[in-house]
């Protein structure tokens, strides 16, 4: 008699975002990366060429393409295709997937994910915008001017505003190459920090591969993320503070913070 495959058990976060249908969605999500992955591992295998521009363009069609393809059926589901974009979006239950690759391999933690190589596009911006988690840490004004990202004004921005108010960005984050395929796949929520693509993870858990470890317990990939974790729970350490003697406190001279301007050791680090 065959043993059916031990699946992971749920987490809360999972839960509550997606409902009853946490499980089947999250079997949908590796199921269509797997086949976006295949896809573009034939088109690279077909191109016959040592680089990897084939495999780049279809992976990156397909991922979108995929997920689409997977949850036509269910019950809720809305495709966006916003102007200039060649790609659907898909929203599920009001969550809003999005799919993208932070790694080829796995030697870089999800925690240091970046939305693309360069600057995020337009479209990247909004989505964070309009549908991420509230920063934990608000950014500063300069004379009155927000620091923070503003939202581009572009054809694309003004598409999402379609979409309901209470819509949440689902990252999907997956680590994969040519030859290996897929390699870990992890999902939560996350703000956009910069214009450089830096993440900063809100929640962040892995989804499970059939066939492989949980990520959590990989060489060189860090465990789940976010205010669930055992990190987050962890007492916070308690500094020690050294008072001033009295002769010092006597003087009336304010304490000094930090040693002596130095040129000289200013420009040693500039070698």
């Amino acid at each position: 008699m065959r043993s059916t495959p031990e699946v992971a058990m749920l987490s809360t976060w999972a839960v509550e975002t997606f409902g009853p249908r946490a499980e089947q969605i999250r079997q949908g999500v590796t199921e269509a990366l797997a086949i976006a992955l295949e896809n573009a591992q034939d088109a690279q295998k077909t191109a016959r060429t040592e680089l990897l521009h084939p495999f780049g363009f279809t992976l990156m069609s397909r991922k979108f393409e995929a997920l689409a393809d997977a949850f036509a059926d269910m019950p809720g589901v809305v495709t966006v295709k916003p102007p200039g974009s060649q790609h659907e979006l898909v929203v599920l239950g009001g969550n809003l997937l999005f799919p993208f690759r932070y790694a080829k391999d796995r030697s870089v933690s999800v925690v240091n994910a970046r939305i693309g190589d360069g600057r995020p596009s337009g479209l990247v911006q909004a989505l964070f915008t309009r549908f991420g988690p509230r920063p934990w840490a608000e950014q500063l004004t300069l004379g009155g001017v927000e620091a923070a990202l503003p939202e581009p004004v572009t054809p694309a921005a003004r598409a999402l505003t379609r979409l309901p108010e209470g819509t949440r960005l689902v990252l999907i984050a997956y680590a994969c190459n040519a030859r290996a395929g897929l390699l870990d796949v992890w999902w939560g929520e996350a703000e956009l920090l910069d214009r450089t693509g830096n993440l900063r993870w809100h929640y962040c858990e892995p989804i499970p591969l059939p066939g492989q470890a949980p990520a959590a317990e990989l060489p060189g990939v860090a465990a789940s993320v976010g205010e669930a974790s055992a990190f987050a729970r962890g007492a916070m350490p308690a500094p020690a503070l050294n008072p001033r003697p009295l002769r010092e406190r006597a003087t009336a001279v304010p304490p000094m913070s930090e040693a002596p301007y130095a040129p000289d050791a200013a420009a040693d680090e500039g070698r």
